[in-house]
């Protein structure tokens, strides 16, 4: 029931009084079934009969583990421990346990002289237990105090036998390095390798066999099997398994087709990439060398580096040392830990790998002989990461084109360049992320020509014990879909439209049935400059950087054409028109040989297609109710498939990404820690602001609310806790009556949004009188009516739809006409049932994947790495009865179980509603805020020097105006006169060990006393206890 998601009889079951803690052999409960399948219906069943969330299977995971982040089935198991008070540091906790518990008792066995080779009844010995379970430490604690590699269980299972079975691949290295037999039988006549859990135990097994089998016949021609290439399994599967407690380490059956690409890719680029580097290295000499001559120019340490050392603390003085910084093209400068850069709208020979070596450090520290710059910054939460062990992070913020996006870039160069094993294969792959996420995702504003239209979080994991970079994931939230179907006055769709229409040849654009920008919707809604409108030749090359971006990925050249495929189909998509039949005003499709052009490029029928557009069904008591859509309804859900596509598609090419950035060298049990690094998308002020820029610019008072809580809130709440005297109190602006018009619940803007996109088809008028009415009660002046629209007309006296918020970045004024529709991201069961049955591949799956609660696509499930039985157990196909839509879902369920008693659980699950945009901001940025509090924050503030994207030009009063509202000079203030270097009483004297022991000598101090006594000794000034 757990794997097919069938409810019914999951609820007859638990009725009639099944366990549901039941556990198989590999102590899977029901639980962790419908977690790794995530069935949200199960889940929810199984915790109202009292499942036990808690319980762990033969790795030590909790369905938790397996269930992937976003997901329905993953929320309500977060919703629930939250509801019983469960944190995830305490699960951490338990997980580690088990493995710690046996390693000490491991220890004090051999301490007292016990041996490591007794068995129980059974046969059982400490290594066998070890290897089953995956504890690699106690599995070398064993071997080098003299275990028995060979040693046989009752049932003739060897520590390799079982290491095999259960997917250990780090433990089946250990034994074969240490020389375990590989082709010993147990009972049942079976090798490791007959029962190994996945395809690259079975191969490092086979090939140990054949060593061990030269070792017998010739002892002297085989040393030592370390001699042997290393061990590695190459994962080139679909992206995998992200945990919110640790990396799980579970085989997965092996693909080889992305691996092939790529060779075939290297091999074909391998001529092109000789040149690159050619042309690459020329040009290094000459930026190098001019970046040397100004470091050491800037050697020299200069006053104006940290604002925080200045004597004097005015606006003014702060804006003309910045000033003075820019142009003499010093673009970073210091507030205490805190880095500032103001954009330069130039290239600055800055970012060389050689000014990347400079900035190498062995502590961490800031070097006061080398100017400001983000490498710094990024050297520094890298030894941060290892000092602390704990994630860090970079929060990147600014106005739209003041340059996140770029300063993301360095940070992920130096990083790359400081800890990456292979330094030029991951940069590399680095550029053909971008290329993709910058066609796909970025768009022309007038603030900012490649302005990001989506949140990104981008995570880089290093290996805690070699300290190198292993791994990258993305995570992006928020893509702005209805920039597909409508664009805002002088602003561009997403950029990879462009470069098809200006880079396919003309027989790949007949064969698209593309024109020219003019002839489609989509892309001729808006003014534009005359430079869009005509063809660009520089994005002939974009395009081949597209497609080489896209190779390397592992899409081969039929795929790739499939993308443009799908894309092309967008547009002729937005080109369908519909007439009204006679007086009853249902929709038909007007042009029926467009219609028949989509279809066939979707791989659909046209006429399910035409009645997906234009009818909708319902059944109600087994009857089929057919109604038939207007042609304003036919219009919204032809936009909103387009949307859909788009953004499914956008999600689905991140999951590829994710699985091109997966480390392909086996970490095994190694603990890994992240770095991660926010680019959100700009703050917006347009001429005319609708509900695009709304959210955009709520999500900047989000995170600016964070930022504050982090730099100013939280650093007074414990100096004043710990007694710790400060010279001057930080009261930010207060902004949360904006926050609160946004996101209070059930008087808040999203809440009324969402409950007025409750029915099929709501008047705009509601929404409108209804914020009216609460603008008219609110007493706040944060939030208020506007006497003008959004085009400078006057607005129309109680109508709501135009009022004016007060955001930390200044005053603008919305115009939320549309909001309903654009809030609506649900489509109709009719047209997800036709889009499961295309048989275009690639549209097949974007609408087979479930999506998360933040509107991404979860990673299939063959993705998953489960080992062995349990990955066949769980690779399920969805089937066409699963795609009608028959499943009743999980608050259905909720309804029939209010018999066994109701609860604020319950009641949580109950108040959800249907997916919209609203949904999703909420999701998203919930999302957002719980990773930045789980890292030690590094701030980056980008400053705009101009409103017009010129080089070097610096308007001081827009200038100013973006210092005040970040808060630059309180920020100076308080690092000024507060304590940025903290630690707690046990870490100093950790961190300074043989000095506290020296000083306290044979004295009986109290920790606090102890680090006392240390600060004392050494004469150090300006600390507080």
């Amino acid at each position: 029931c757990a794997r097919y998601d069938n409810a019914f009889a999951a609820e007859i079951l638990i009725d009639r009084g099944v366990n549901v803690n039941h556990q198989d052999e590999d102590f899977w409960t029901s639980m962790h079934v419908a977690c790794a399948c995530d069935n949200p219906d199960i889940v929810l069943l199984l915790l109202l009969a009292g499942a036990n969330v808690l319980l762990q299977d033969v790795n030590g995971n909790i369905a938790l583990d397996y269930a992937i982040e976003g997901t329905e089935s993953s929320s309500i198991l977060l919703m629930y421990l939250e509801e019983n008070g469960v944190e995830l540091n305490s699960l951490r906790q338990m997980k580690i346990q088990r493995p710690m518990t046996m390693l000490t008792d491991v220890r004090q066995l051999i301490s007292s002289g016990g041996s490591v080779n007794q068995k129980n009844d059974e046969g059982v010995t400490l290594l066998h237990v070890a290897c089953a379970n995956g504890y690699k430490n106690v599995a070398s604690l064993i071997l080098d105090h003299g275990a028995d590699l060979n040693v046989v269980d009752n049932q003739y299972w060897t520590p390799l036998h079982l290491a095999a079975k259960y997917g250990q691949t780090n433990l089946v290295k250990l034994l074969l390095m240490h020389w375990a037999n590989p082709n010993l039988l147990n009972c049942n006549n079976e090798k490791p390798s007959d029962i190994a859990a996945s395809e690259f135990i079975e191969e490092m097994l086979l090939k140990a066999e054949i060593v061990w089998e030269e070792k017998m016949k010739d002892p002297l021609s085989v040393s030592t099997l370390s001699q042997e290439e290393p061990y590695e399994e190459i994962i080139h599967d679909l992206p995998t398994l992200s945990n919110k407690l640790n990396p799980l380490a579970l085989p997965i059956a092996k693909q080889d087709s992305l691996l092939e690409k790529d060779t075939m890719f290297k091999d074909a680029a391998k001529g092109l990439c000789k040149q690159q580097s050619q042309d690459s290295a020329s040009e290094n000499v000459t930026v190098n060398s001019t970046a040397k001559l100004e470091q050491i120019k800037l050697m020299p340490p200069a006053p104006n580096d940290d604002l925080a050392s200045l004597s004097e603390l005015t606006d003014s003085s702060l804006l003309y040392e910045i000033q003075k910084r820019f142009n003499n093209n010093q673009i970073y400068t210091y507030i205490g830990d805190i880095l500032l850069l103001v954009n330069p709208f130039k290239e600055l020979p800055i970012y060389s790998t050689m000014v990347t070596q400079l900035y190498l450090s062995n502590s961490g520290k800031l070097c006061s002989s080398l100017p400001p710059h983000i490498f710094s910054c990024a050297e520094r939460a890298y030894h941060m990461l290892f000092q602390e062990q704990h994630p860090q992070c970079f929060i990147l913020s600014g106005e739209s084109g003041s340059g996140k996006t770029e300063a993301c870039k360095q940070i992920v160069k130096h990083l790359t360049c400081r800890a990456s094993s292979s330094r030029s294969t991951f940069d590399t792959k680095i550029k053909h992320v971008n290329c993709v996420l910058e066609a796909f995702g970025h768009a022309k504003t007038p603030l900012n020509d490649f302005s990001s239209c989506f949140i990104k979080y981008f995570e880089l994991q290093f290996c805690e014990k070699k300290k190198t970079l292993t791994a990258a994931r993305i995570y992006t939230y928020m893509l702005e879909k209805s920039r597909v179907i409508m664009q805002p006055l002088n602003q561009s769709n997403f950029h990879v439209f462009y470069l098809m229409m200006d880079g396919l040849s003309a027989e790949e654009k007949y064969t698209l049935y593309l024109s020219n920008l003019s002839a489609h919707r989509y892309l001729s809604q808006t003014v534009l400059e005359e430079a869009m409108l005509t063809a660009n030749p520089q994005n002939r090359e974009k395009l081949a950087m597209l497609k080489q971006a896209l190779s390397a990925m592992g899409f081969n050249s039929l795929e790739v054409e499939n993308l443009f495929v799908i894309l092309s189909a967008i547009l002729h998509l937005g080109d369908i028109r519909f007439t009204a039949l006679t007086d009853a005003e249902t929709a038909l499709v007007s042009d029926l040989q467009l219609l028949e052009q989509v279809a066939g490029m979707l791989q659909v029928s046209p006429d399910e297609l035409a009645s997906a557009l234009t009818t909708d069904v319902q059944y109600f008591k087994g009857d089929m109710i057919v109604r038939r859509h207007t042609i304003e309804i036919a219009e919204f859900y032809r936009d909103l498939l387009a949307k859909s596509l788009y953004g499914r598609l956008f999600s689905f090419l991140v999951n590829t990404i994710n699985c091109y950035l997966q480390n392909q060298d086996e970490t095994g049990s190694d603990q890994i820690f992240e770095i991660g690094i926010l680019d959100i998308f700009g703050f917006e002020e347009f001429q005319k602001n609708t509900f695009e820029q709304l959210c955009v610019n709520m999500t900047n008072e989000k995170i600016h609310q964070y930022i504050n809580e982090v730099l100013f809130l939280q650093e007074q709440a414990e100096c004043i806790q710990e007694g710790v005297t400060m010279e001057a109190m930080y009261s930010p602006g207060n902004h949360t009556a904006a926050l609160d018009f946004f996101f209070q619940k059930p008087s808040g803007f999203l809440s009324m949004l969402d409950e007025e996109s409750q029915s099929n088809w709501s008047m705009e008028q509601s929404l409108s009188k209804r914020i009216q009415s609460y603008l008219d009660t609110s007493d706040t002046n944060t939030v208020y009516s506007s006497t003008k629209d959004g085009n400078g007309n006057l607005a129309p006296k109680d109508q709501g739809s135009t009022f004016t918020v007060m955001h930390y970045a200044g005053r603008v004024t919305y115009e939320i006409a549309g909001a309903v529709e654009k809030n609506k991201d649900s489509l109709s069961q009719n047209l997800v049932f036709v889009m499961k049955t295309s048989e275009n591949v690639v549209i097949n799956q974007l609408f087979q994947s479930k999506l998360t609660q933040t509107g991404s696509l979860v990673p299939p499930y063959h993705s998953l790495k489960i080992k062995g039985c349990k990955a066949a157990l769980l690779s399920k196909k969805p089937s066409v009865a699963c795609a009608s839509g028959e499943a009743k879902k999980y608050m259905e369920f909720s309804k029939l179980l209010k018999k066994k008693g109701t609860s604020s659980f319950l009641q949580r699950l109950e108040r959800g509603g249907p997916t919209t945009v609203a949904v999703q901001l909420r999701k998203s940025l919930t999302d957002i805020i719980g990773k930045l509090q789980n890292c030690t924050p590094h701030p980056v503030h980008c400053i705009k020097p101009n409103n017009s994207k010129l080089p070097d030009t610096f308007d001081n009063f827009y200038v100013s105006a973006q210092l005040q509202y970040i808060g630059v000079l309180d920020m100076v203030k308080i690092i000024r006169h507060g304590y940025p270097i903290r630690l707690s009483f046990t870490e100093f004297l950790s961190r300074y060990k043989d000095l506290a022991d020296t000083a306290a000598g044979e004295k009986k101090l109290s920790a606090k006393e102890r680090c006392r006594l240390v600060l004392q000794q050494c004469k150090l000034q300006g600390w507080q206890v």
